[in-house]
């Protein structure tokens, strides 16, 4: 088996470490995943670094990629090896974070925290089984962790839980930066808790710069709430600058110079002082290309698209969604000349191409580009198509466009119907074509109904202020001010995103609602008058 290619990764880091563990879970090479995981724990646990175990963790990330049944199948041939019931209980921890996603318990419905409990709950059976078989402790502590941190626990299981990391695994970070979120005070603990955390790591750790690393993000912690929480910058940047003087380089000191940037952009530094600022954080850790694309948007708003586009081009030739999301940025930004770069269609056009390789979304950027030279491309409407079934459902809006001016109401109107939900831009232009007759007769009840449907499971600006309009053709004057009045007090509270013009277009609205008392009443109640939106939608095309 020492023959396996996985065998001889020295470092998940390199580009095609990730895929290549990632297809042998896929194809079943049990014996190969087992003995890799065996090699690497026994690395960290002879000489415990940063390096060590992040080969480990790495390894293990890019077996979870995998659907749960693969590692199911694993689990089921092979009953008494701990490493797949690890696995299965890492993917249903992380199942269970991601449908939490970034909000807090009381921000969740009802049936998404049960959705969060189901699967944070699942994964306390094969992370114990995995425990019990004498799996490396640390990665199983750490999903634990994480768990208990969303579902909080009282102050003896969390003291526990320390207890036990010190004791299995001293030097598995991950497990102790659970432990020091947990007694962040947001989740119930204060700043003395998290500086117990970090005591004892200290004496219960060996490896001194994995001791450094927790300190650093400590220092994270308490520059992220007085940034946050208390809204002070200043000292903000002060704990990050604290953070930074023993941190080594690697994701913690990009984490911490990525928080700088951020605040030094809310300070309204001056552009080049924040393109620096990003530039640091990436180069702190330039294998990691998550940050790549936020110091590519640094560089032009500081006026350099030679170093934006040098920046951007490299991340777009990397695999991955950050590869593509630049690859897609770039060729929009070329194909209309916008955010300082030069207008270049054929540019934009080969990184289009390059994208529409690998997603959907440059095949849709690619048609989008051939529909404006020939709006009737055989070549471009089968692009939205394909991009449509690889996910795409913005696709439908210049594909039903096409039909329209081809006659085929009906097409149409299924193709924007059958979208899904998320795509709103879809759901109002549907709304917009049954209330003005795109697909024959004006059918304001009907248009009404899709609002009426989509808004209570996703927000969208624009259809929102339209179910206003709608609710008036209906006769419905107190619901539409109603509704009006509650898009203004959101959006003054901030828990509403509605750009400026769609703002003052609600007040507009509201003016021209027929007042209370007998004028308004018989305005309300005989005339055919209804609310008409004056302002359009970027992201419709103009029919």
């Amino acid at each position: 088996m020492s023959d396996h290619p996985i065998l001889n990764i020295t470092d998940v880091a390199t580009p095609d470490a990730y895929p290549a563990i990632t297809a042998a879970t896929l194809s079943g090479e049990w014996p190969a995943l087992t003995e890799r995981l065996e090699r690497t724990a026994a690395d960290y646990r002879r000489a415990p670094s940063l390096h060590t175990l992040v080969q480990l963790e790495g390894t293990l990330h890019a077996i979870l990629r995998a659907p749960r049944d693969t590692l199911g199948t694993w689990a089921d041939a092979e009953p008494g090896n701990p490493w797949p019931w690890l696995a299965q209980g890492m993917a249903d921890t992380y199942a269970g974070l991601d449908a939490r996603g970034t909000e807090t318990a009381d921000q969740l419905t009802e049936a998404e925290w049960e959705q969060v409990a189901e699967y944070l709950t699942q994964a306390q059976a094969p992370l114990t089984r995995a425990l019990e078989l004498g799996v490396q402790p640390g990665p199983a502590l750490a999903a634990i962790g994480q768990a208990a941190t969303v579902m909080g626990v009282p102050e003896e299981d969390h003291q526990q839980l320390l207890a036990q990391l010190a004791e299995a695994d001293p030097n598995w970070l991950p497990a102790w930066s659970s432990a020091l979120a947990r007694s962040e005070a947001r989740w119930g603990g204060s700043l003395a808790h998290m500086g117990e955390v970090v005591a004892l790591a200290e004496r219960a750790m060996t490896a001194p710069e994995l001791h450094q690393l927790l300190t650093a993000e400590r220092w994270w912690w308490r520059a992220n709430r007085a940034a946050t929480i208390d809204g002070d910058l200043v000292t903000a940047r002060g704990h990050l600058r604290a953070g930074l003087e023993d941190c080594p380089p690697g994701r913690m000191r990009a984490a911490l110079l990525v928080l700088e940037a951020q605040i030094l952009a809310s300070l309204d530094a001056p552009a080049l002082e924040i393109a620096e600022g990003w530039q640091a954080a990436v180069d702190a850790a330039p294998d990691d290309s998550t940050h790549q694309f936020d110091l590519g948007l640094a560089w032009v708003n500081a006026g350099d698209i030679e170093r934006a586009t040098a920046v951007l081009s490299r991340l777009a030739e990397r695999p991955g969604p950050e590869g593509l999301e630049a690859a897609n940025w770039l060729g929009r930004c070329l194909a209309r000349g916008r955010r300082g770069f030069p207008q270049d269609r054929a540019a934009a056009e080969r990184w289009f191409r390059f994208a529409a390789e690998k997603g959907p979304d440059g095949k849709l950027n690619l048609a989008e580009l051939q529909l404006e030279d020939d709006p009737h491309s055989e070549q471009a409407l089968a692009l939205c198509r394909a991009a449509i079934a690889e996910g795409n459902g913005f696709g439908a809006l210049p594909l039903a466009r096409a039909l329209l001016t081809q006659g085929e109401q009906a097409e149409a109107k299924a193709l924007l119907s059958d979208a899904p939900v998320e795509f709103t831009a879809c759901k109002y232009a549907l709304a917009r074509g049954l209330d003005e007759g795109w697909f024959g007769t004006p059918n304001p009840r009907a248009a009404l109904d899709v609002s009426s449907t989509v808004l209570p499971q996703v927000f969208d600006p624009y259809l929102s202020v339209l179910h206003m309009t709608l609710l008036s053709a209906q006769g419905n004057w107190d619901a539409a001010r109603q509704h009006g009045r509650w898009l203004l007090e959101e959006t003054a509270e901030g828990r509403l995103d509605l750009p400026d013009p769609l703002f003052h277009e609600v007040e507009r609205l509201l003016g021209a609602i027929p007042k209370p008392g007998l004028g308004g009443f018989l305005k309300r109640t005989f005339s055919n008058e209804r609310l008409r939106l004056e302002v359009e939608s970027p992201d419709l095309w103009n029919v």
